[in-house]
């Protein structure tokens, strides 16, 4: 039986379909506001939001920030075109870490002999959430995401349309821990470990911390594993050796550039506090870091030790080689692939969250 919230749902939802397709909301056309809605249904803004965001996936409407609400199309056109396939979108495949489990994703897809649908996005999140919605159209049974989304705030509202979703979806490099969304991500707290327990073994003490989108489930799992070790070698958390930026401004074309912002400030921050050692939350993160230090005299790694998170390809490049903690991006796309094809199948034993696991690779900079 159906709950009060989800009768109403459906409510709202066929009502404002049924005066757009009556056209008493022409191309064009602003809706009310969600906030207006919510009072003339009697409901929640967060039920309204939902059945607003169905009919975003329906091809119905857009929405944007600060520009509200408007009707794309009176008409719901169905396109007669069976794929019969699995889809993996993404913002973008330019992002190495994205290609990687993209590649994962096709390797374990080609095994199994299934029909495959690559779609990238861009960097506008619930453009790939209204991609989801648009593919049951093409016959498509499941998709896996691999999102970038640049706020908590954001993060709430896509874990919220996401679970409106039709479509089984499973997630890729990202967790929801708790939203009954399936998902395979990094152990973030044993990459962080990890990697302050390897500066610790070289005889360091002051390490410090850096990292953007700390608002990230991911991050703060690394900054714990950081912060564990530290305190398991008895060692004393020093918060003015730690930055956590919230900020991220996504840039395919030039990703070190926040970085390299992000790492002045911090440098500028530790200078004269005995700063040994660095455990970035990212390559990005680690090689703007170095950029920064090396343009200011400081010698990697006699004079600070610098270590990331990921091994992407501009880890072995430059002048100094970089010491991170390899993520298996690959395998991670597998289980991706595995964990929705079992989400088909109906199996209830599937786990809903996956954590992989990585390992240190030693290079110049630590």
């Amino acid at each position: 039986m159906k709950n009060s919230s989800s009768s109403k749902l459906e409510i709202i939802q066929s009502e404002l379909q049924q005066e757009i397709l009556r056209k008493v909301w022409k191309v064009g056309d602003k809706l009310p506001t969600e906030a207006e809605l919510a009072v003339k249904y009697k409901c929640s803004v967060g039920t309204v939001n939902k059945a607003v965001s169905l009919l975003v996936h329906k091809g119905l409407i857009e929405r944007k920030t600060r520009m509200g609400t408007r009707v794309l199309s009176n008409t719901i056109v169905g396109t007669g075109i069976k794929l019969d396939a699995y889809a993996f979108i993404c913002p973008s495949d330019q992002h190495e870490g994205v290609w990687r489990a993209m590649k994962g994703f096709q390797s374990a897809a080609q095994a199994k002999k299934r029909r495959m649908l690559m779609l990238t996005s861009g960097s506008d999140y619930q453009k790939e959430v209204e991609i989801i919605g648009r593919l049951t159209e093409f016959d498509v049974q499941g998709a896996v995401l691999y999102p970038v989304v640049p706020s908590f705030n954001e993060l709430v509202h896509f874990s919220d349309i996401l679970q409106t979703s039709k479509l089984p979806v499973v997630l890729v490099g990202v967790g929801l821990p708790g939203q009954g969304i399936s998902g395979v991500s990094i152990d973030g707290f044993h990459a962080g470990y990890t990697m302050t327990r390897h500066l610790l073994d070289k005889g360091l003490k002051r390490l410090g911390f850096l990292a953007y989108r700390s608002w990230a489930v991911s991050i703060r799992d690394r900054y714990q594993g950081y912060k564990w070790a530290l305190s398991e070698a008895g060692i004393p958390l020093d918060e003015n050796l730690v930055l956590l930026s919230p900020s991220m401004h996504l840039d395919f074309d030039n990703p070190l550039k926040e970085s390299i912002d992000l790492s002045s400030q911090y440098l500028e921050q530790t200078q004269d506090l005995g700063l040994q050692g660095v455990v970035a939350a990212s390559d990005f993160m680690a090689r703007g870091l170095i950029n920064v230090a090396l343009e200011k005299g400081i010698r990697i790694p006699e004079d600070l030790s610098v270590t990331g998170i990921d091994d992407y390809s501009l880890a072995s490049e430059g002048p100094v080689k970089l010491t991170t903690y390899h993520v298996p991006y690959e395998e991670m796309g597998r289980l991706s692939f595995e964990m929705l094809e079992s989400l088909l199948e109906g199996n209830p034993a599937t786990p809903s969250e996956k954590h992989v696991r990585g390992e240190l690779v030693i290079r110049d900079s630590a």
